[in-house]
């Protein structure tokens, strides 16, 4: 399968070594065994959604409303669902990368859109709230949709998955 995925900067070493840092030492001493299992790369899938905002702020004057637009582009991890809105895209590479590797979605991309979509409405409201005393209307539009993958050396460490950004 051919997709778009951002480069991967650290080897298996290093993420081996990033893994027995993160364990706690009680645990590595108590338990006698600092042997980390099977180590792989796996993909999970972030979709880039960029919305366009357009806040109408009704004033004194009954036939002029001002209006505000913006963009925002939020990425959306959709195995976990975290999300944070970004500047500006990691840069990528088409790549071929086999299905096996591919972590699948827990979030369906209808609801991810809509969750996303209410959580922008939440911040935005909270801001206009204390910013001005007339009502304001709040339009969102969603511009793209993307998906992007990003390489996550994967670590089994009794029976427990440890991810680490490669």
């Amino acid at each position: 399968m051919r997709v778009e995925v951002i480069d991967i900067e650290k080897t298996r070493n290093e993420a081996k070594k990033d893994i027995l840092h993160r364990l706690p030492l009680v645990s590595r001493v108590f338990q006698f065994n600092d042997v980390i299992g099977d180590i792989r790369l796996e993909y999970i899938e972030f979709k880039v959604l960029k919305y366009e905002v357009i806040s109408k702020s009704k004033n004194n004057n009954l036939f002029r409303r001002e209006s505000q637009k913006e963009n925002i582009t939020i990425l959306v991890n959709t195995y976990n669902g975290h999300s944070e809105s970004v500047d500006k895209i990691p840069a990528t590479s088409k790549k071929y990368v086999s299905k096996s590797c591919i972590r699948k979605n827990k979030i369906n991309e209808d609801d991810l859109i809509s969750l996303v979509k209410k959580q922008i409405i939440k911040k935005l409201t909270d801001k206009l709230k204390f910013d001005s005393l007339s009502k304001v209307n709040i339009e969102i539009n969603i511009l793209e949709i993307k998906s992007i993958y990003k390489p996550y050396w994967v670590a089994d460490f009794r029976g427990r998955n440890i991810f680490i950004d490669s």
